[in-house]
């Protein structure tokens, strides 16, 4: 069994920026609905690349502070994203999307240094969450504050470089408000996932 590496140093899988961006994109695409074909956007669009809706997938989570939740969303009934490659290459991102007291939320997983089809335990990861519409993002901002206990990675047939990806984590500290100091903070005291990820093959 393979095992990850700590990135050093840590870094936020999205920046405040790059979250607003993720969100903007997302509402566009409409994943994370019950309805995907609504606003369903074209071939190669930045919304399309970002968040590809997936047949399978969940997230069961509990939210505690600013968002107090618990979380248990999947698909099909809730439609999820294809996970992938974070921006610099150096893990996985998982994308997941759903609502919270009837107002949407973005969640984003960035697992640190996972490398296709490997499997690990005590695996470094951050969490960012959105509330689209509102203008609040919370980050932990780094992959020294949450982890994944186990992470799991099995070929999908027929479908070169994809896998599907289970995991158990759980974060130490909260995913603080960014931009907004009054907006509190949230802290995700466990998260299970269920994702299907896509590598680039080249």
């Amino acid at each position: 069994m393979r095992h990850a590496r700590r990135t050093s140093p840590p870094s936020p899988d999205l920046s405040p920026r790059a979250a607003a961006a993720a969100c903007c994109a997302l509402l566009v695409a409409g994943c994370g609905h019950a309805d995907t074909t609504a606003g369903k956007p074209a071939p190669g669009s930045p919304a399309e690349i970002f968040c590809a809706p997936a047949p399978e997938g969940f997230l069961r989570a509990r939210l505690q502070g600013a968002i107090d939740a618990e979380i248990d969303w999947s698909a099909p009934a809730v439609a999820q994203c294809l996970g992938g490659p974070r921006p610099g290459g150096d893990g996985v991102r998982l994308v997941f999307k759903g609502t919270v007291d009837d107002a949407p939320l973005l969640v984003v997983i960035g697992v640190a240094n996972l490398l296709p089809g490997t499997s690990a335990r005590n695996v470094a990861a951050n969490v960012t969450l959105v509330r689209e519409g509102a203008g609040s993002f919370y980050s932990t901002q780094g992959d020294d504050k949450c982890a994944l206990d186990e992470v799991r990675q099995e070929p999908i047939d027929g479908h070169d470089g994809r896998y599907r990806l289970s995991a158990r984590g759980y974060c130490m500290q909260p995913a603080r408000a960014l931009g907004a100091s009054d907006a509190g903070s949230v802290l995700v005291t466990r998260f299970d996932v269920s994702a299907l990820v896509d590598y680039p093959q080249d």
